[in-house]
């Protein structure tokens, strides 16, 4: 999600924010409230307005969502029990304190802070907290992140209803408020991490005095501000232009420790960089991501001035593969296509060698392989290629069928595309199809299992394996929109979740990273990411808080940080 700005390497951090947990949270505090953010290094004006370029959202639902661009404007609107700090640790924010965990480590017990308000002035309370847990366990929703909430006693039941909603399977659901500030979490396993999963977007509170009812839809964007809705994040929604912008004011009621400075901020959407860089360069934008297609030009334009920004990340991309569309239900298929092109080409050609060239799905910083790890097996060999073909009953592609290739409308994936395209075409002479669509539709295509390749990935929303694997690899997985099931990825999967022997766990977290490789089960890695930013010199707050936890902009987990300098 960004250069020299870790802090800590990513596995150390993992292992070690477990066991920090493992202590801290069942010790009382004895200190009152939550402990600041890490606030921003700049000197920020008051008032003045940012415009940034970013992409438009599939769905302004957090607790449906799973797509960066979702992500990154649902947490500028709305925010958990507690938020990740600039070292991913866990910090109290409408929480006033860290949990108590009951001895056994099953029940979890959060006291909100005194006075939270949403943002229309209602009382914030732990019902709100409940209804946002009861709506993504509830399956006319279809949470994509459900998955995260699976240890909470009875999600999985509600979720995985057949027939639907079912009023008293969620009154089942281990989320109960006791009283209006307290909340009681009930838990099938002892999990240590369960803080850092209070923090995300699919534990955002619910305002109940609005959507009484958890099949309540989410109000979803359309022109003007949707006047149903309440916020209890940094900001509040003003106005929304579908395909254009959308217009954000400071959240009067926020109660967070860091403050918005800015009068607006205003979010253009542009599916295209190229098109961003040139309303960066005019003067329309204040931030731009830097089209990758033209890195070797955009570079030294903008590193003299300090406004080009790179930022190392936790993102892996592949080709992803639809394992229900034959002919990629057959293994000899997945690796043919996987042997059959140039990762570091690929790179250089499509990215000016912006990014790491990899066969591993789990980047080495959080628990996973060296990029090289895989290369015996998916890695770059023509004469290997054709030989799985043949074996898979199409030699030198006879009667292979043509696949498509599902893009976003962009020079760089339109270069991925056309570049697997020629590579198929010359190693085992089969052809395929690019279809170029725009960022949503493309979103909801991906959502809806229907593509057969798409170049996309992972970014972390956490520094541990497991947020590479569960929800994405075991059989129906709510990510899993690739169909992989393999039975050894499940059953081991099922062990490492809650297993307490940290060493045995991480590893077995490693045997899964093979298995991906080996059975190409939905995704041939290829890339391992680095964000490349351009920033104008009078913004403030956005490279100085660019982490892992970016989703499409710099430091736009703490977009309250963000504002301007003389």
């Amino acid at each position: 999600m960004a250069s020299g700005k870790w802090r800590l390497p990513f596995l150390i951090a993992a292992i070690a924010l477990v066991a920090v947990l493992a202590v801290s949270c069942g010790e009382e505090e004895e200190e009152e409230g939550p402990t600041a953010t890490t606030a921003p290094t700049g000197e920020r004006i008051e008032g003045g307005s940012l415009t940034v370029a970013t992409l438009e959202v599939d769905s302004l639902d957090p607790h449906y969502s799973s797509f960066s661009q979702d992500i990154s404007l649902a947490r500028m609107l709305w925010r958990s029990l507690y938020t990740l700090d600039y070292d991913n640790v866990p910090q109290p924010a409408m929480a006033a304190e860290l949990p108590e965990i009951s001895e056994d480590g099953k029940t979890y017990t959060v006291k909100l802070r005194d006075g939270l308000k949403w943002s229309d002035g209602d009382d914030l309370l732990a019902e709100d907290f409940v209804m946002g847990i009861y709506r993504t366990c509830n399956p006319v929703h279809a949470g994509e992140y459900q998955y995260l909430l699976t240890n909470i006693i009875g999600c999985d039941d509600h979720f995985g209803n057949e027939a639907g909603y079912d009023e008293s399977l969620e009154n089942l659901i281990g989320a109960e408020a006791i009283d209006d500030l307290t909340l009681e979490f009930a838990l099938n396993e002892p999990q240590p991490t369960f803080p850092i999963i209070l923090s995300l977007w699919m534990a955002f509170p619910a305002p109940v005095h609005l959507l009484p009812e958890s099949s309540d839809p989410w109000p979803e964007p359309a022109p003007g501000a949707p006047a149903a809705l309440a916020y209890n994040g940094p900001y509040i929604l003003t106005e929304y232009q579908p395909g254009d912008h959308a217009t954000l004011e400071p959240n009067p009621n926020w109660i967070g420790e860091v403050k918005p400075t800015l009068d607006t901020l205003s979010l253009r959407f542009i599916d295209d960089f190229a098109v961003s860089n040139n309303a960066y360069r005019a003067g329309e934008v204040d931030f731009s991501n830097a089209d990758e297609a033209q890195l070797v030009a955009i570079v030294p334009e903008f590193e003299a001035t300090g406004e080009y920004v790179k930022v190392e990340i936790p993102i892996t991309i592949g080709l992803q593969m639809q394992l229900e569309a034959p002919p990629l239900d057959n293994l000899d298929v997945r690796l043919a296509l996987a042997r059959a092109f140039d990762r570091e080409q690929l790179n250089q050609v499509v990215y000016g060698g912006g990014h790491t060239p990899t066969t591993s799905w789990i980047p080495l910083a959080d628990g996973g392989d060296l990029p090289e790890a895989f290369e015996d097996v998916i890695g770059f060999d023509v004469e290997a290629a054709k030989e799985h073909l043949a074996d898979a009953g199409y030699p030198d592609g006879e009667d292979f069928p043509v696949l498509s290739i599902l893009v976003r409308d962009t020079p760089t994936y339109r270069g991925v595309a056309e570049f697997l395209q020629e590579s198929f075409r010359t190693a085992l002479n089969i052809d395929t199809e690019v279809e170029v669509v725009d960022a949503p539709t493309r979103s909801a295509r991906y959502t809806a299992e229907d593509f057969e390749l798409f170049p996309g990935g992972w970014q972390h929303d956490y520094p541990d394996p497991e947020n590479w694997i569960l929800g994405q690899f075991e059989t129906g997985g709510s990510l899993n929109n690739y169909s992989c099931s393999n039975t050894e990825i499940d059953e081991l999967a099922a062990e490492a979740r809650f297993n307490p022997n940290n060493e045995e766990r991480l590893q077995q977290y490693k045997d899964i990273n093979r298995l991906i490789a080996e059975n190409v089960c939905g995704v041939a890695p290829y890339l391992h990411f680095a964000n490349h930013y351009l920033i104008k010199p009078y913004v403030v707050g956005m490279e100085e808080n660019a982490t892992g936890q970016d989703s499409v902009m710099a430091g736009d987990w703490i977009a309250e940080a963000w504002g301007r300098s003389q």
